[in-house]
């Protein structure tokens, strides 16, 4: 009996620092993803930002206004 309360007294430090570092494992790896989907998702806001400022500045409006603006000079 003794033996056994020996053995379960050694593995129960052991057993509760794998559950931690598994624990801490997981967590690390998530945030790993979790930053990599937020730079592509900030990158894709970039470029349909500057897709559309360009869609902006080459609009009809834009240009028939600087043709009325090169007129005037």
């Amino acid at each position: 009996m003794s033996d056994i309360n020996t053995i379960v007294l050694g593995m129960s430090t052991s057993v509760t620092s794998a559950i931690s570092s598994q624990v801490s494992a997981q967590s690390t790896g998530l945030m790993h993803m979790n930053s990599a989907v937020h730079q592509q998702q900030n990158g894709i806001l970039g470029i349909s930002n500057t897709v559309m400022g360009i869609k902006k500045m080459h609009s009809g409006k834009l240009l028939k206004e600087l043709a009325m603006l090169k007129k005037g000079l």
